[in-house]
């Protein structure tokens, strides 16, 4: 057997139940297709630079993700609230007075991905497989197989006692073949639970100072008509990347554009917002996440109340040897990297459970 558990995934998901089932004597193998870990947490780091590209905020009364922060060293910063908003619906943009957040947005100093660079750095050395797809998870005898490809569709196989998916359940069931195949239901409930950030698109604008802050504007910002929805006061915890991101909304007539036509309607847009300075960014960033074959297999746009955390994802199959993680499965927190943290914990308390704590696999 190459390893006790093979997790499928390096997201803030998957790290979490290896980091746990590592700590609990276990062997575990982390096999991720993405060529950093992260997942849909992930930080550009250019020089002086330090932007989210994806997941930023956990809040205060969020105890999985705070306490894993806390025992990895990563330190926290209040997200930028100080001053007016802006508000933009059937007229000119308004500034406006809003309440402080309860609770409180919070965000990680040098950046979320941080978290998941120290768990990975927790796990043995080579434990953590980058660039490299999972194509089977099988049962095979006492134990199960998982099948995986890497460069030129190199194949190997891997043995081991148990499985932990940590990737969206769409996408699991879109690029993975499961043998036996997994029960009727459950495929319903996987193809009906949309991913996370499938249809986002954020935006991120680079300026030499955080001149809004000059002029008492805390940087949030609120659109009906787009492109950008929503905008934040994107520095960093001393200001030394000073910066506003902002999520573009889901319409199709700003998605489908060139890159440079939808970079020049967020300039625009965020001039209105903020000023004719606003318009002139030193450096911009765009993540489409939509167009990221490991977050979005088919865009499905999302309803209220989101439909995660379904009970079908906290049964173990395969004789307990395969088990769910990742946010959309979690019951608290889905959606957020509270979420990821709890479902990656569950899945090693229903190994752990299951096996027992010293026992074989």
């Amino acid at each position: 057997m190459d390893c006790d558990v093979v997790v499928v995934g390096a997201g803030l998901a998957g790290l979490t139940a290896a980091v746990a089932l590592h700590d609990a004597g276990r062997t575990v193998a982390v096999v991720e297709a993405r060529a950093q870990v992260g997942g849909r947490i992930k930080t550009l780091t250019d020089g002086d630079l330090c932007l989210d590209l994806g997941a930023t905020w956990h809040w205060s009364n969020q105890p999985a993700v705070r306490a894993l922060a806390a025992a990895m060293g990563m330190e926290v910063f209040p997200q930028f609230r100080d001053g007016r908003a802006v508000v933009e619906e059937d007229g000119p943009p308004r500034r406006v007075v809003l309440p402080r957040p309860d609770p409180t947005e919070l965000r990680f100093v040098g950046g979320a991905q941080g978290l998941c660079h120290r768990l990975a750095g927790r796990l043995p050395e080579a434990s953590v497989i980058l660039e490299t797809d999972v194509t089977v998870v099988a049962a095979a005898g006492d134990g199960m197989r998982v099948t995986t490809a890497a460069g030129a569709g190199e194949e190997r196989e891997l043995s081991c006692g148990a499985v932990v998916i940590a990737v969206p359940p769409r996408l699991a069931h879109a690029g993975i073949t499961f043998t036996p195949a997994l029960p009727g239901p459950l495929v319903q409930v996987m193809q009906g639970t949309p991913t996370f950030m499938a249809n986002a698109v954020k935006c991120l604008a680079v300026y030499e100072s955080p001149f809004w802050r000059d002029d008492g504007l805390s940087g949030l910002a609120f659109s009906g008509s787009g492109p950008l929805i929503e905008v934040h006061d994107g520095c960093t915890e001393d200001a030394s990347t000073a910066a506003l991101g902002g999520f573009m909304s889901g319409w199709h007539e700003f998605r489908d554009l060139e890159p440079p036509d939808r970079r020049d309607l967020v300039f625009a847009h965020l001039g209105r917002f903020f000023g004719a300075g606003a318009a002139d960014p030193v450096r911009y960033f765009e993540r489409d996440w939509s167009d990221d074959p490991y977050t979005n297999d088919e865009v499905v746009w999302l309803s209220e109340p989101l439909p995660y955390g379904n009970a079908a994802f906290t049964e173990p199959l395969l004789g307990g040897r395969l088990v769910w993680a990742g946010t959309e499965t979690a019951g608290a927190g889905a959606g957020h990297m509270e979420g990821a943290v709890r479902s990656g914990q569950r899945a090693s308390s229903l190994l752990q459970r299951r096996f027992g704590g010293s026992g074989a696999f």
